[in-house]
């Protein structure tokens, strides 16, 4: 799942690039943070947690 929504993250990147006009860019630029945050939040619930407890 994460590297779908990599490939999309870039794939806007790309669209942000050739975007005419400041609305497409900001629409574009709305859609790859939010898919940026959806591939931190992924990675966050893959990663190992740290027991402080012991």
């Amino acid at each position: 799942m994460t590297k779908k929504l990599t490939y999309r993250y870039a794939f806007t990147l790309l669209k942000m690039k050739k975007a005419e006009g400041r609305s497409e860019y900001i629409d574009l630029a709305k859609e790859a943070n939010l898919l940026w945050h959806q591939i931190v939040s992924q990675k966050s619930k893959n990663a190992p947690r740290i027991d402080s407890r012991t």
